[in-house]
């Protein structure tokens, strides 16, 4: 049985209590000694007559407690060491400084060889080409990351060193260890597929679902309920709608709802990134491949999303060249890297997005027409926020909320002038468009109520309800209004004031009459809007043209 015993840390206390246990004839198999604790193994020691063998050893002076444990600390590590290792999905391989394996996990077990045959006492070099030991002895057991083949598997390789180094002084092959030396390696091999799960686990937190996308809108119901259903179908498909809908949202809601949500899912910008990057980002390259190349190799996002869904936005920018190296993916699965010979396997679901209309590129010959029939095997259309504007009270409210949070203040309360203005706005950008303007009122208020003023301020120059969206802003060095715009700014002011616009529209040359318009104007309103940006809210103006004019005319200063 096993023992644990607790005592003074005193010199010559572990021989008194070693002598007293070898004098009662315990075979002792094995023994452990930390600070003040003690334990011991015996296995011909029963349970009954612990008793007595406790009271022998509590005469020990500094012995204070005897008492039995299930399992000593050794034993108690290596088991926890164990289950660390199964845990693991990725090989892990423990060699000395002479090569030979020391440890492995049941994943290294299970590719590089069988169960019933242990890889532990064998030379790494039976399993293993590159590296060789003389190799892994030279740079101290810690390398740069590789590609190597493992049981006819390609692993990205991860070597750490066991032992500390001090200097780094390197190892002489076949010659002894020297005391700054690493005792030998860890030898992790990560598959590419594994990082792209944690790829994902990092990028996508919240777990994006359906339920999680705002708005309850008949037209947004209609396309989540559509969305669901083709989400669990494992075939492409393209999600098509204006600029700023949701599409990438909605794509990280199908993987959640398909066979593959346990997988990665992963993300490209066609149009961010030029051809020759774009295509090593995709399908990754071979060692040497190109000056810049990584050592060994670098896999591509196709590798990565390896069983799970691979996410190509603005697919409609795709270069013919890359177009047809993605057909040969949607046929049967298979790749190369660039510079490489070898094809690759990939179970990979394409889910690609655009706004541009695939349909007439196909027929004009910007894009190709078979890739477009096989990445449009499954569709959806996003509606854009001007067709549900339902859900811009609520998409408000989230995306008010959120701001505040983002810059550390209290969440305003949204005004009803505020909320009538959202409505009435087309949202060309869509719900990014919503997004960003709210968050520039949020960051830019200064009380606690978020009204339409606050948000004609921040939606820029355009904003006014006296403008058209085709009229263009005034230049900031220029009249400050057009003239159809002065008279309708004016005609809450006085007969004055409608007097001189009048004078100002039919003046053959009316450049003084419209400086002293102007100038009217602002001395009249600056009482009520005492700052230069609350006076361009409520002229619908940049914050620079009003400020300008203020200046102008000493107003204010």
């Amino acid at each position: 049985m096993r023992f644990e015993i607790t005592g003074e840390n005193r010199l010559g206390i572990t021989r008194d209590v070693v002598n007293t246990l070898t004098a009662r004839g315990l075979d002792i198999r094995a023994f452990e000694v930390t600070p003040h604790h003690i334990y011991a193994d015996i296995p011909a020691l029963a349970p009954d007559d612990f008793a007595e063998l406790a009271r022998h050893l509590m005469r020990v002076p500094g012995i204070h407690n005897a008492q039995p444990i299930d399992h000593l600390p050794t034993e108690r590590r290596r088991a926890q060491l164990h289950a660390t290792l199964a845990a693991l999905g990725d090989p892990v391989i423990a060699v000395n400084a002479n090569g030979l394996i020391a440890q492995v996990n049941p994943a290294a077990q299970k590719i590089a060889s069988t169960s019933k045959t242990t890889l532990r006492d064998q030379p790494l070099a039976s399993i293993l080409a590159e590296p060789d030991i003389a190799s892994l002895r030279r740079d101290g057991f810690s390398q740069s990351e590789r590609e190597v083949t493992l049981g006819g598997q390609t692993y990205l390789l991860q070597v750490e060193p066991i032992g500390q180094v001090e200097d780094g002084s390197p190892v002489h092959d076949g010659g002894p260890r020297e005391d700054n030396a690493p005792w030998g390696g860890v030898l992790i091999f990560h598959r590419a597929a594994r990082l792209g799960r944690v790829i994902t686990a990092l990028q996508d937190r919240n777990h994006t679902e359906f339920a999680d996308i705002i708005g309850d809108s008949r037209a947004l119901a209609r396309v989540k309920t559509q969305a669901q259903r083709l989400a669990i179908v494992d075939a492409p498909l393209l999600i098509l709608g204006e600029t700023g809908t949701g599409k990438e949202l909605f794509a990280r809601a199908c993987h959640r709802a398909s066979k593959r949500n346990g997988q990665p899912f992963l993300a490209l910008n066609c149009a961010a990134l030029p051809e020759g990057l774009a295509e090593s980002e995709l399908f990754g390259y071979t060692a040497g491949a190109f000056t810049s190349a990584r050592r060994g190799g670098k896999p591509g996002l196709l590798e990565l999303a390896d069983g799970g869904s691979l996410f190509l936005d603005e697919i409609g920018e795709l270069s013919p060249y890359l177009q047809a190296k993605l057909l040969r993916v949607l046929q049967d699965g298979r790749f190369r890297r660039v510079g490489g010979t070898e094809e690759i396997s990939a179970d990979v679901r394409i889910i690609s997005a655009t706004n541009r209309d695939l349909e007439a590129m196909s027929h004009d010959g910007t894009f190709r027409e078979d890739l477009y029939f096989r990445l449009n095997v499954l569709g959806i259309t996003l509606p854009p926020l001007r067709e549900r504007r339902e859900d811009i009270d609520a998409l408000a409210q989230y995306f008010v909320a959120r701001a505040a949070r983002q810059t550390e203040r209290p969440c305003p309360k949204i005004a009803r002038d505020a909320l009538q203005w959202l409505v009435t706005r087309d949202w060309k950008g869509n719900v990014r468009e919503l997004e960003n303007t709210l968050f520039r009122a949020v960051a830019l208020l200064d009380g606690d109520i978020l009204a339409a003023a606050d948000l004609q301020s921040a939606y820029g120059p355009h904003s006014a309800s006296q403008y058209d969206d085709k009229t263009a802003s005034p230049p900031q060095n220029g009249p400050l209004l057009p003239e159809n715009a002065l008279s309708t700014a004016a005609t809450s002011q006085n007969t004055l004031e409608t007097s001189l616009i009048d004078q100002a529209l039919f003046c053959e040359n009316h450049g003084a009459a419209m400086d002293l318009l102007e100038k009217s104007l602002l001395e009249r309103l600056y009482p009520d809007y005492p700052s230069s940006r609350k006076l361009a809210a409520r002229l619908g103006l940049s914050h620079t043209a009003v400020a300008n004019k203020l200046r102008k005319y000493g107003i204010g200063t």
